[in-house]
């Protein structure tokens, strides 16, 4: 009863007039920029960011998960048609492009809109029962069990956004650097800002995000010689009724898989895609269409997707820790509107954290009425020029950083980490981890030295705190089976080399 009760404080808060316009503007906007090819919904919420500054905390919120959902909607399409994976719709091009091969565009959409809907439904449920919970566990932390814990975050999520331990950190390190930039919150003393005012207060939140984010794949996608073409196919919506049969049952298992794979550390949505699409692979009763185009090739995929990208949130607003790069852009969001997201956030901001809630259900809706019967509409936006889209991208990226403070230094600093960007693209590095290492280093930072100051100097609280000492011993495992699956790894090779006739 308390969560349906907590459920309709919130859709009391996300009804309002000034809130709905919000959310339906970020999933119009959202659905519109992840149509297009080279932009997900990770450079669409980092392009957008500044918008949010002249907007109410609630309605700003409430926009930018809007527009999460609506790109990663959009991405899907883009898959679907045209077979231009992003990092979030990479599993819709196995069987959503062969059904686009095959005449069958607008059922491989109606699915991807309609299992979307019950992913996110079930999510949502999921969502109200489980982060007020883990909110009561992490009131019990103290300075040091957060400094042990974001240790954790920076293990688990490099490993998986950059696929190799050393360079996850490595570019965690880089962050972390980045990070102290600016005014020593304990003592006042300016650190690292080569006597330059403008980096008395540290690095924009929005100057990284924008440049190594938006402007980085942008230059990246200039640099493809290859010709996009757009998609001018025929569209036709609605399954028949043994169609839509098959389509439930596929979006309940992704819904379920990804509901679960979202909550845990670096899991999120590419790896629920894939997790579904081989659980229907496994239990299908149509498993050998899968590849050729079975529409719970489509429907679980997209369940998946959309529940882990809901179920990310427990992590980031119960206990303040973002699970993957699109999750830190939106920790940024919070703390550029002045909330620290985390245990105090559910029990001191309960309008905020339930009506954003509500809000993710009511973007479904949104998203279901404005996407699958006008889908046509949006496929037109491919036919726009990329001679023309590009550079517009670009002028609003500028436009966006300088209101921020109105200052004109900062479109330069924002170009310097654009640069920066590109080249860890074309060095084959994620700046996700350099953005993570950026939002959870000065944390970090700040709660060790609460921790040593509380310990007078002393270490042991990270040791005989039970919370802490867990968390520590939870690191020193995962380190230790990483660097028993390189050792193995290299062993299986040396040993494949050896018995490798020549």
């Amino acid at each position: 009863m308390d969560i349906l009760h907590n459920l309709a404080f919130g859709f009391e808060h996300a009804l309002t007039m000034s809130n709905l316009m919000y959310c339906a503007i970020g999933c119009v906007v959202g659905t519109l920029i992840g149509l297009l090819p080279g932009l997900g919904p990770l450079a669409t919420i980092s392009l957008l960011l500044p918008l949010t500054y002249s907007i109410p905390t609630q309605g700003a919120l409430i926009m930018l998960a809007g527009i999460y959902y609506g790109a990663q909607y959009g991405d899907s399409v883009s898959a679907i048609t045209m077979k231009i994976p992003h990092a979030s719709s990479i599993v819709a091009c196995i069987d959503g492009y062969q059904m686009t091969l095959k005449g069958k565009t607008g059922l491989a959409l109606f699915t991807a809109g309609v299992s979307s809907f019950i992913g996110g439904t079930v999510a949502i449920v999921v969502l109200s029962w489980l982060a007020p919970q883990l909110g009561e566990v992490a009131l019990l932390f103290g300075a040091a069990d957060y400094c042990a814990l974001m240790l954790l975050g920076f293990f688990c999520v490099s490993i998986v956004t950059t696929g190799s331990l050393l360079n996850g950190l490595a570019m965690c390190f880089v962050g972390v650097l980045l990070g102290q930039i600016g005014t020593d919150v304990i003592t006042g003393q300016l650190r690292y800002t080569f006597d330059l005012p403008l980096l008395s207060d540290g690095v924009g939140l929005v100057s990284i995000a924008l440049g190594c984010f938006g402007i980085a794949e942008i230059t990246k996608n200039l640099d493809e010689k290859s010709e996009r073409t757009p998609f001018n196919g025929e569209i036709k919506l609605m399954p028949t009724w043994a169609e839509f049969k098959r389509i439930i049952p596929s979006a309940l298992r992704g819904s379920a898989i990804g509901s679960f794979l979202g909550i845990l550390p670096g899991g999120g949505p590419v790896i629920a895609q894939f997790a579904a699409y081989a659980v229907d692979k496994k239990f299908s009763k149509h498993a050998d269409e899968m590849g050729q185009g079975a529409i719970e090739g489509v429907a679980g995929q997209a369940a998946a997707d959309e529940a882990a990208a809901r179920t990310s949130f427990i992590p980031l607003m119960s206990i303040g820790i973002p699970e993957n790069p699109v999750m830190a852009l939106m920790m940024a969001a919070f703390v550029i509107k002045g909330i620290q997201p985390g245990p105090n956030m559910i029990a001191g901001h309960p309008d905020l954290f339930w009506g954003l809630v509500a809000s993710m259900w009511i973007g479904n809706v949104f998203l279901v009425i404005l996407n699958v019967p006008l889908v046509r509409y949006w496929l037109s936006v491919f036919k726009i020029p990329y001679a023309v889209l590009f550079p517009a991208i670009l002028f609003f990226c500028c436009i966006g950083t300088y209101s921020v403070n109105n200052n004109l230094d900062e479109v330069f600093v924002t170009a310097g980490f654009g640069l920066l960007g590109y080249l860890l693209l074309r060095l084959g590095l994620d700046a996700a981890p350099l953005m993570l290492g950026f939002i959870l280093g000065p944390m970090l930072e700040e709660n060790f030295r609460r921790a040593m100051l509380l310990s007078r100097g002393s270490f042991s609280p990270f040791v005989t705190r039970p919370i802490a000492g867990s968390l520590l011993g939870l690191i020193l495992v995962f380190v230790g089976w990483q660097l028993f699956s390189f050792f193995r790894t290299q062993r299986h090779e040396r040993a494949a080399a050896v018995a490798t006739p020549g």
